[in-house]
């Protein structure tokens, strides 16, 4: 059967659609090698997931590790896409971040630790403040710095909440989350304690640097706002940051201080290191304070955490897939249906039809002469 041009550009677009996909979509292999920090020495026979972050954190492979602690996973992945590897050890999960560009190998190694580390080998080593005025609220988001100095290291999760936090009273949009410095930051669930306005997360603080950020809404009106932070733990470095330009602030204890890494904020050092309330006054200038936005990633602490943001894929990058499938199906469909059509035929093949018509109508015209001649 001869080709036909219809058939002959279907296959060419079918050619380029699968192009695409492969050149879109490539296998990432992502190996590495679990060790106990405690020890130093590989761990054996561990459980191992990856997950895609896909604006969640989605399953994609398991696998165990060898002898000497090494695991290896193959899995499809379009550029740039965010996995992370996930190794459960004590009771406690660690996560390595991975990222897959195109035609390489990605080495994801995870330290994991053992239990044992003691609340007191926690240390706050900073805690910045961030007020943000708004219409009808004010937004409180507060960034912890935390190390487990443990020797040797081992992680600390206690029971019954490893970090307690205080609020100013009630408050709307409580969110916190908790991760490495330049990691992931994961979501926490925080959990009322017996204590009025006090909640706890139950998180492992694993050896070396932990951030932990606070956010919430405290409803006000008018533009004057009277407010009493309370302060747990005691720390030598705690700040104050609010916006530039639209608020100012009256409080005991704090001092200016001149810094160059957030030129939107005015930054204030808290002389009160052992637990207190602090007690606050903002005057705020509504027509200045639109002039200028200001979000808490303008802050010192903040900007270290910026990269700790989830990355959300593009939704036409999340749906590539999908199109192209959608894409090759209908070309498909459009095969099928040319090629289930009959051959078309040639002006050779017409013209031989032709003529076997004609030379077939006289013998049928002599046939009828001679029955009417006989009859």
């Amino acid at each position: 059967m001869k080709a036909t041009p219809q058939k002959l550009v279907c296959f060419l677009v079918t050619l380029v659609a699968w192009s695409f996909l492969a050149s879109s979509i490539s296998a990432a292999e992502i190996r590495g090698r679990v060790t106990n920090g405690t020890t130093g020495r590989p761990v054996p026979g561990v459980f191992v997931s990856l997950l895609a972050l896909r604006g969640q954190m989605v399953p994609v492979r398991e696998t165990e590790t060898d002898a000497e602690g090494r695991f290896r996973m193959v899995v499809a992945a379009n550029p740039n896409e965010r996995f992370l590897v996930q190794v459960p050890f004590q009771g406690v999960t660690y996560s390595q971040p991975a990222v897959f560009t195109s035609g390489e190998t990605v080495t994801a190694d995870v330290e994991v630790f053992e239990a044992g580390a003691r609340p007191q080998n926690i240390e706050l080593e900073a805690h910045t403040i961030f007020l943000e005025p708004h219409q009808d609220h004010l937004r409180v988001t507060e960034f912890y710095a935390l190390r487990n100095g443990s020797t040797p290291p081992r992680t600390a999760a206690p029971d019954g909440g490893s970090f307690r936090f205080a609020l100013p009273g009630t408050v709307g949009d409580l969110q916190v989350s908790a991760g490495k410095p330049g990691g992931v930051s994961l979501r926490q669930a925080p959990q009322a304690t017996e204590t009025e306005n006090t909640y706890a997360i139950d998180y492992a603080f694993k050896p070396g640097e932990t951030e932990i950020q606070i956010s919430y809404a405290l409803p006000t009106s008018g533009t004057t706002i009277n407010l009493s932070l309370p302060l747990l733990l005691p720390t030598s470095r705690r700040h104050l940051a609010i916006p530039k330009q639209g608020v100012t602030l009256e409080a005991k204890s704090v001092s200016e201080i001149q810094q160059t890494q957030a030129p939107q904020v005015r930054v204030f050092s808290v002389g009160i290191a052992s637990p207190a309330e602090l007690p606050l006054r903002l005057e705020v200038d509504p027509e200045a304070l639109r002039a200028t936005s200001v979000t808490p990633a303008t802050t010192p602490a903040a900007a270290a955490s910026e990269s700790q943001v989830q990355i959300v894929p593009h939704p036409v990058s999340r749906a590539q897939g999908y199109i192209v499938v959608l894409l090759l199906f209908i070309l498909s469909l459009g095969l099928y249906y040319l090629y289930s059509l009959p051959p078309a035929l040639s002006a050779t093949d017409a013209a031989s039809s032709q003529s076997r018509s004609k030379a077939a109508r006289p013998a049928s015209g002599g046939a009828r002469d001679g029955r009417d001649t006989h009859d």
